[in-house]
């Protein structure tokens, strides 16, 4: 996992340098904070996008852990608020612009392993599934 956050971190800094903006994907946890404004209904299901640019954030520091550390302007008047990043909580960063993205899916797998289906319901999606393979031998032409 460090390996990543130290690939993710060198990744925001290029992409920062390169293109002047960068993205971050941040999923809902009760270890990530956006200062007072916090997490939106919508937000806690499906993750929040963090935009930095010159601009747009102050004292940004990375944590030994991976975690992000700034301040940050929200909304059409900047307001800034401080936000805490857990390192767990960063999901991927990428840029339109450089047409990149790092996805991280280490964050992913406590997640995937609760909802996995039970063995039962697995054999009944093999079964179905079977039914659906078509055979392309009988679209094979005979060389002459």
């Amino acid at each position: 996992m460090k390996n990543q956050l130290r690939y993710l971190q060198n990744l925001f800094y290029d992409l920062m340098n390169d293109y002047g903006q960068v993205y971050i994907v941040v999923k809902y946890s009760e270890n990530s904070t956006i200062g007072k404004r916090g997490f939106t209904e919508e937000e806690k299901k499906k993750g929040l996008i963090l935009i930095f640019n010159q601009k747009n954030y102050k004292d940004l520091q990375w944590a030994e852990d991976g975690s992000i550390i700034a301040t940050l302007g929200f909304g059409a008047n900047n307001s800034l608020e401080k936000c805490f990043l857990h390192c767990d909580d960063i999901v991927s960063v990428f840029s339109p612009d450089a047409r990149i993205k790092f996805d991280r899916w280490d964050v992913w797998v406590t997640e995937d392993s609760q909802n996995e289906p039970k063995s039962s319901e697995i054999s009944k999606e093999e079964g179905s599934s079977e039914r659906k393979i078509i055979s392309l031998n009988s679209f094979k032409k005979n060389k002459k």
